[in-house]
């Protein structure tokens, strides 16, 4: 386990208001992608009013032929 922000160059942290009032958005942006970022990524976020908790599965791909396709 990694705890971010961390020293990483190629990666950033961002937050904004919003959507609705009394809102917060965060994203995580990982710029260039490589393959040591693949994985899974968890945000835990909690207040006064409760706890919230989302994740989120990296998979890096040399090329498009390595997506599975699902119909």
């Amino acid at each position: 386990i990694e705890l971010l922000p961390g020293d990483r160059e190629n990666l950033a942290i961002q937050t904004r208001g919003g959507p609705e009032k009394h809102e917060v958005t965060g994203w995580v942006l990982i710029s260039p992608l490589s393959k040591e970022d693949a994985g899974e990524y968890e945000c835990h976020a909690s207040n006064a009013k409760g706890e919230a908790t989302a994740s989120a599965k990296i998979h890096v791909v040399e090329t498009l032929h390595e997506i599975a396709l699902t119909k």
